[in-house]
């Protein structure tokens, strides 16, 4: 009685049976040619039996059509399926092995099994892979975004790489005309030596305008003038006008702008990856849907075991659907409240 009224509130229609023998015997001889069937006693197993060979199953009553909450998220499926696998788990005990104490306690009523039922076990398999399916859908999105999240902060990396390139050549120039408008003294090294300097890195017309070039055009412009930086002569001059820290930073500027940019390290933009998993979440919901009919079905009074091995299976979809039914009930609006205004 409890695994009757267990399978009618799991599905969504309603289960009518034939109960009327007297119609019953007409439609199957309605339907078999014959005038008169041998009926075993009514009620019997004999008489189901021949009560369903007889009658044409497209005159039978759909039994059983069970609608998955339309709230279901992929997320949902799943959990479910990991909990359904620890059950599934806990109730497959091969022969001539023993219960370990680490087990976990069968309900009562309920044996452990070899193997579960061919029908249930198979609907069971197609819903696993399915929903290895859909995760492994989710897992490659997720891998997909996070490249994506990685390349903007590449980007963002670049703007700062080049920004502070061009602050610290700016600078550098500054400097370096400083050095060079000193008259001379007669030290060394001469301010004359300063002017050839500023010469060789903005040099007239073109002066600054390098670090407003595409970046490769600029690279090329600053890997140029950073060679003539290191030459003996344009090292006397900077350590002896004090320009050792504009140097320093200056370098530090060049190094990250080739970084970011690709010049001395490589940068491998990412694939795109994943972005449509409606196939992959469509067949894991009705991998689902198929697998708990099969469940469902499979509860039969006469079967022993058979209605507590049911609800031991299905207890994990019933807690999601009261789960989901309580979301449901907390965002439903109230009669007062005005309705929300749709999202664009």
């Amino acid at each position: 009685m409890a695994g009757s009224v267990r399978r009618a509130a799991m599905c969504n229609c309603s289960t009518k049976l034939i109960s009327d023998s007297r119609a019953a015997r007409h439609a199957a001889r309605r339907h078999s040619g014959h005038k008169a069937i041998a009926w075993p006693p009514e009620g019997s197993i004999g008489w189901h039996v021949i009560l369903l060979r007889e009658v044409s199953l497209a005159d039978l009553p759909i039994l059983s059509k069970l609608a998955l909450p339309p709230q279901l998220e992929a997320a949902d499926v799943l959990a479910l399926r990991d909990q359904l696998a620890a059950r599934v788990a806990a109730v497959l005990r091969p022969k001539g092995r023993k219960r370990a104490d680490s087990e976990v306690v069968l309900p009562e009523g309920l044996e452990p099994l070899d193997a579960l039922p061919p029908h249930i076990d198979l609907s069971w398999r197609r819903f696993d892979a399915a929903a290895k399916e859909l995760q492994a859908f989710r897992a490659r999105r997720a891998d997909a975004l996070a490249n994506e999240a990685h390349t903007a902060s590449d980007e963002t990396e670049q703007n700062a790489a080049n920004a502070d390139a061009d602050d610290r050549w700016r600078t550098f120039e500054q400097w370096n005309a400083g050095a060079a408008s000193l008259s001379d003294d007669g030290e060394s090294p001469s301010p004359s030596e300063a002017r050839w300097l500023y010469a060789q890195l903005f040099p007239a017309p073109e002066g600054l305008r390098f670090i407003t070039r595409r970046p490769r055009a600029q690279w090329t412009a600053m890997v140029q003038r950073m060679s003539v930086l290191q030459g003996e002569k344009a090292q006397a001059v900077i350590a002896g006008f004090g320009g050792a820290r504009h140097m320093k930073q200056l370098a530090a500027a060049h190094a990250r702008f080739g970084k970011a940019f690709g010049f001395t390290a490589a940068v491998v933009q990412p694939a795109g990856g994943p972005s449509d998993g409606r196939p992959q979440w469509v067949a894991a919901r009705e991998a689902l849907r198929v697998l708990l009919q099969r469940i469902e079905g499979h509860a039969d009074p006469e079967i022993a075991g058979s209605e507590a091995l049911v609800a031991f299976l299905l207890g994990p979809y019933v807690e999601l659907s009261d789960d989901v039914a309580r979301d449901r009930r907390r965002t439903r609006p109230k009669k007062d409240d005005p309705a929300p205004t749709p999202s664009p």
